[in-house]
């Protein structure tokens, strides 16, 4: 199942992110406040207690408490942008962290770190700024169907999305895709069209440097 979250305002958003001539901050900012639209989305269908509190002038108001273990897993290092406003709407959620790589020849995705916290009956928030071939997306999701996360407790949350990600995840029904666009299509490299160009690289403000990857294998 997916849903994209689309009006007047993640639009607005979306266009700061894609504009190439946005510099890190922006692009910082805007990514941020869309990640709180999505979250906020997704946390929207989660079950809730219901209790009794007292208002200033009413007491015994039925109301409702989201009290659910959330776990966020930013998938390194572009998803670390979407934790912060992830924390901030829900601040008793858990935090773990998958390290993907992907072969820029292969395209295949290359499990390097994975460090989630197994919690019974949490939901796993998986936070990633795009879902390109949907490769590393369904290497976390994998994983974490190994410690026996049923598939309707996975989120997956990203900023755009292509039909190629989309429809690899189909394959593990009951997982949830939270987006704020679903782009036209993937190139021969397996960037998003149009995209938001490397999402990691304008975060972390490495555009244009020189970055030294090792990762020890």
């Amino acid at each position: 199942m997916i849903t994209e979250v689309k009006n007047s305002f993640t639009s607005s958003l979306l266009t700061v992110l894609r504009d190439r001539k946005s510099d890190g901050v922006s692009f910082r900012k805007a990514a941020e406040k869309l990640t709180s639209v999505l979250i906020s989305k997704a946390l929207s269908n989660l079950p809730v207690d219901s209790v009794v509190v007292d208002t200033p002038v009413e007491s015994g108001v039925k109301a409702d408490v989201l009290n659910v273990d959330i776990v966020f897993v930013p998938i390194l290092r572009a998803g670390l942008l979407m934790l912060h406003p992830a924390i901030s709407l829900y601040e008793r959620g858990r935090i773990g962290f998958a390290g993907v790589y992907r072969n820029e020849e292969t395209l295949e995705p290359n499990l390097y770190y994975f460090k989630v916290p197994v919690v019974k009956d949490a939901f796993y928030f998986i936070l990633d700024p795009m879902l390109a071939t949907g490769g590393t997306a369904a290497c976390v999701i994998g994983k974490l169907l190994g410690l026996n996360v049923k598939p309707d407790r996975i989120k997956f949350v990203s900023l755009v999305s292509a039909p190629e990600g989309i429809e690899k995840l189909e394959a593990f029904s009951g997982v949830e895709i939270f987006t704020a666009s679903i782009d036209r299509c993937l190139n021969d490299k397996g960037y998003i069209m149009p995209g938001l160009g490397d999402a990691g690289d304008r975060f972390c403000y490495t555009e244009g440097v020189e970055v030294v990857e090792d990762y020890g294998i």
